[in-house]
């Protein structure tokens, strides 16, 4: 399958960290012309891509997202891709132009072939902001109604029927300060210290310090400091529950939730339709659970929602790779799952 090999290693070569996916959505419009493939547009020169092909009964939608995160400190070449060890190299190799490539592929391979089900392909920008690209097309997919969406995100070949939602809050305080060569109580140093306590609660999902400011004015204690926390919720878990967790580790803290240009994305856990369990049994392999959350959030308040990739490391990191024994073990179970179904 030399095809997904190949484009696999040119969807690396192109740049398109979030919010800049353009030139790649281009490509693959041009790459899919067969299928009359339409750009959406979303927002700040952002678009979607949308593919489909007819057939009888509920459509199947296969989804991945075009953009990656930017390169992290450390990347000499990310988007020189290389392999080494039977894996491929490059920024987003994992996450997901693997999976982008599985979807294009499959869809390419299987669209308009007789007696099928139809098949649609989503492709979406901005997963790895706001996710403001699988929101823009939430309308069209609950008109197109589909059985059953399939995302190849890397997940160790496993079926993944679950996921976390998200919260992201912003903690305030506020301390009386004073001349910083006597004593006072330093904003800084209290939001410090409870910056380790939150890294040092157990809570069910995750939680993580993302961002910290607090600056003296001249020579003195800071007297104001914000802290931004992002927490992962179980599917039972309250966002008022999280938010108050918070709230009691110092009486003065002020805790909100932060402003997203898009709704948070909820849990979920997917209901196992035959056309779930199919998959489940094709795969081999008991389902996983996703730590994260992403487009596939969203999808789930459409339709059933599964995640099957391939395996990889180094995700948002140096280095980032993707087994390509596994990426083609993937693609050839989608294309199976699709053709016997």
């Amino acid at each position: 399958m030399p095809e997904l090999e190949q484009l696999l290693e040119r969807l690396v070569a192109i740049p398109s960290v979030m919010g800049d996916e353009m030139a790649k959505a281009k490509f693959l419009a041009n790459y899919l012309s067969d299928w009359e493939p339409k750009l959406q547009p979303v927002e700040d020169g952002t678009v979607n891509l949308w593919c489909h092909a007819p057939g009888d009964g509920p459509p199947v939608l296969l989804c991945a997202h075009l953009d990656t995160v930017p390169p992290a400190p450390g990347w000499e070449a990310p988007h020189a891709p290389r392999r080494e060890g039977g894996n491929l190299v490059g920024l987003g190799a994992a996450d997901m132009q693997a999976g982008l490539a599985i979807a294009v592929e499959t869809f390419r391979a299987c669209a308009g072939e007789s007696g099928r089900r139809p098949l649609s392909l989503l492709l979406t920008c901005d997963e790895e902001g706001w996710c403001r690209g699988v929101n823009a097309a939430l309308t069209r997919l609950r008109k197109l109604a589909p059985a059953l969406v399939l995302l190849p995100e890397p997940s160790g070949e496993r079926v993944v029927l679950s996921a976390p939602g998200r919260a992201v809050f912003r903690l305030e305080l506020e301390t009386e300060g004073g001349h910083a060569t006597r004593e006072g109580e330093s904003a800084l140093v209290r939001m410090a210290e409870i910056a380790l306590e939150i890294e040092a609660m157990a809570v069910r999902g995750s939680q993580v310090a993302l961002e910290f400011a607090s600056s003296a004015r001249g020579l003195s204690h800071p007297q104001d400091a914000q802290l931004v926390v992002d927490r992962h919720l179980a599917p039972d878990e309250s966002r008022d529950v999280a938010r108050e967790a918070l709230a009691q580790l110092d009486p003065r803290l002020t805790v909100t939730e932060a402003e997203r240009p898009t709704e948070p994305p909820e849990a979920y856990a997917t209901e196992r339709t035959p056309l779930v369990k199919r998959l489940l049994a094709l795969s081999g392999h008991p389902p996983g659970d996703s730590s994260s959350v992403g487009d596939f959030n969203f999808l789930a308040t459409v339709a059933p929602t599964a995640i099957l990739g391939p395996e990889g490391g180094n995700l948002h990191a140096p280095e980032e790779w993707v087994s390509l024994a596994s990426l083609r073990r993937v693609y050839e179970l989608y294309l199976q799952f699709l053709r016997d179904g």
